[in-house]
């Protein structure tokens, strides 16, 4: 996770990034136009400065998938698969991925993400691309008659994607998407709240075990 903002002073707090992945020297950051800050970054040029404070927070456990111990069931929504991207490359095509949106546009890496996965469902919607509904209901579908104890799961998206998702039965993690102003723990701007209290995203989190934090 980092925090980016361009040297402009509006807007004054950084906005929080997935490292997505790593090409040479570079890194890239996939995002969403979505508001003033992200349409700055859009018609940024090769040779303009920003500023990036990171790396933040934790990461995704992987003990037990990398070993094989159980089968890693990665669900991702919308630019949340910029989170999970880095994990799947790192499981070498042994991670099972439920990728959803509103619609086939919002489908993006296709080729490349079934490249680096062992099984790639695309859920949407509309139904305009693959199954028709979420890709937590996707990934329901799939488990039914299986054994849950068998996976690992890896989540990343919005809250209400988050909370199915850890409704599912499989025991694993999940990235939460909370905004974060300081990134240093500070401000308790991105305060989660948990079973054992509130946390801060940017520093105990983003990434916390299924069960642990309590969705509204």
């Amino acid at each position: 996770m980092f925090g980016v903002r361009s040297c402009e002073r509006d807007p004054l707090l950084k906005r929080p990034f997935c490292y997505f992945r790593k090409r040479g020297d570079e890194i890239d950051i996939l995002y969403r136009v979505v508001g003033k800050m992200t349409s700055i970054m859009k018609g940024l040029r090769p040779g303009d400065k920003v500023e990036i404070l990171g790396p933040l927070g934790n990461i995704y456990p992987m003990e037990e998938a990398e070993c094989g111990a159980k089968i890693p069931l990665v669900i991702a929504g919308g630019v949340g698969i910029a989170s999970v991207y880095p994990l799947l490359e790192r499981l070498k095509g042994k991670g099972i991925l439920f990728y959803g949106g509103r619609n086939k546009k919002e489908i993006l890496l296709r080729k490349e993400l079934r490249e680096i996965s062992k099984k790639m469902v695309v859920a949407t919607d509309d139904g305009s691309l693959g199954f028709r509904g979420t890709a937590v209901e996707a990934a329901g579908d799939f488990l039914k008659g299986r054994d849950r104890e068998g996976f690992v799961l890896y989540a990343c998206g919005p809250n209400g994607m988050l909370k199915a998702a850890s409704g599912l039965g499989v025991n694993g993690y999940i990235a939460s998407e909370e905004k974060m102003a300081c990134g240093i723990g500070v401000c308790l701007g991105c305060a989660v709240r948990t079973k054992d209290g509130y946390k801060r995203a940017c520093k105990d989190g983003p990434v916390f075990r299924t069960g642990e934090i309590l969705f509204d």
